[in-house]
């Protein structure tokens, strides 16, 4: 890219993102202005790298999780080492690993190049938008890549970086890392993806998985599969599995819900689960009348799954399941990826000549008090308003490194102790 490329960029982020999006408080849209003309004053000693983390941090001063410079998009644009890191609570842990490195699945990030982890995940929250929690699930893109932890000040190189990290038998290993080159449809740059430990077409061999494949839970299986359901004899009941709230190809959403209604009301089971982990959304009306009706589907418990991947739609989903029947829905998990009121309803841009996309947010909404006191809601959360004090989780059971490597799935071990304790 040229200065005049970049400048070129800037004006369009200007027009198409900064001028449409809604979700800036004014402190931080006059901060975001400011950061702009600053970096624009010094294009001509801006790399490529250094120009979309600029911007990245510009948008993420929006604090809204729906207004960001996607992670996964970003690391396919730059090199990354032969490790994929996962968050689990406050630590990256290695989930995947080429054969050479193999010894380190499971293992902790303590450092990169003398920065301590801590270090890169604040750095890492500095370029998307929302709460902490869902933040730091892209930690990920920023420490595997020595281009970008340079660009940060992070790396002493762009090509390399030695990493420190504590095993899971307690050793602490040292290693140095070369970065791979760029592979622009690299699917192991989404982060949900590579947390199911089936192989990846690009794998062809060369990558080991903390998780075998066939160890994993019944959650973590078929992951291109996106609406799922099984019988659970274990607790009398289904478990129905909804990885996106919009049409996936050759199975639209509406068909599969029209025939759980109907596998409800002829199986009859005394207790359900929706399992919402990994679904980061789609359209919000799509399985609202759904989650509406279930209360009078189900006699017994029904139990919501939840994690920071609980996204946009989802949450919505989620409230209306839990404003039908708060007495009787209970929610397990991890906490959902944003707050209760939020910026949602716009698209994404690209930039021209640098690639970088940027999704933007105009319209509100607000689940605690059912938008009564704005004038500019979304309409549909307006006509299907929710009102909800809390979808936090009734039951904490986040997934630990100890029972992912194990092929357990601690959400469904907690909901059947819940129903054991409460027979």
């Amino acid at each position: 890219m040229t200065p005049a490329q970049m400048r070129d960029d800037v004006r369009l982020f200007r027009t198409e993102f900064l001028a449409r999006d809604n979700s800036y408080a004014p402190a931080a849209r006059k901060e975001a202005e400011a950061r702009l003309a600053r970096l624009e004053g010094r294009i001509d000693q801006t790399t490529p790298v250094g120009f979309e983390l600029a911007l990245a941090q510009i948008v993420a001063l929006a604090d809204n999780a729906h207004t960001i410079v996607p992670a996964g998009v970003r690391a396919r644009h730059f090199n990354r080492v032969p490790l994929r890191l996962a968050t689990f609570g406050g630590d990256l842990r290695v989930i995947r690993a080429t054969g050479p490195h193999a010894d380190l699945l499971g293992a902790r990030l303590v450092s990169v190049d003398g920065h301590a982890a801590g270090e890169v995940r604040d750095s890492a929250r500095t370029l998307v938008s929302g709460p902490a929690h869902r933040r730091d699930r892209f930690a990920y893109s920023l420490a595997e890549s020595p281009q970008q932890l340079n660009a940060m000040g992070l790396a002493a190189s762009a090509a390399r970086a030695t990493y420190l990290f504590q095993t899971l038998d307690g050793k602490t290993v040292s290693r140095q890392l070369a970065a791979d080159p760029v592979v622009p449809d690299d699917s192991r740059a989404g982060a949900t993806r590579v947390f199911y430990p089936a192989p990846l077409p690009e794998d062809q061999g060369g990558w080991r998985t903390l998780l075998a494949p066939e160890q994993a839970p019944w959650a973590l299986t078929e992951p291109d599969a996106r609406f799922r359901w099984r019988d659970a004899p274990e607790m009398q009941g289904m478990v129905i599995e909804l990885r996106q709230t919009f049409d996936a190809p050759g199975q639209p959403i509406a068909a599969f819900l029209q025939e759980m209604t109907r596998t409800i009301m002829t199986r009859q089971p005394t207790n359900l689960v929706i399992d919402l982990r990994m679904n980061g959304g789609g359209n919000l009306n799509t399985a609202r009348d759904f989650m509406k009706s279930l209360p009078n589907l189900v006699r017994g418990r029904i139990f919501a799954l939840t994690s920071p991947w609980t996204f946009s739609a989802a949450i919505s989903s989620l409230g209306y399941l839990e404003q039908a029947a708060p007495d009787r829905v209970t929610i397990v998990g991890e906490e959902v990826g944003d707050r209760l009121e939020f910026w949602a309803e716009g698209r994404a841009v690209t930039l021209t000549s640098s690639g970088i996309v940027i999704a933007f947010s105009t319209q509100r909404h607000d689940y605690r008090n059912a938008c009564r006191a704005y004038t500019d809601c979304h309409g549909p959360v307006v006509q299907n308003s929710i009102a909800v004090p809390t979808l936090a989780p009734d039951i904490a059971a986040p997934w630990t490194v100890d029972a992912y490597r194990a092929g357990r799935d601690p959400a469904m071990e907690a909901v059947q102790a819940e129903l054991k304790r409460t027979r």
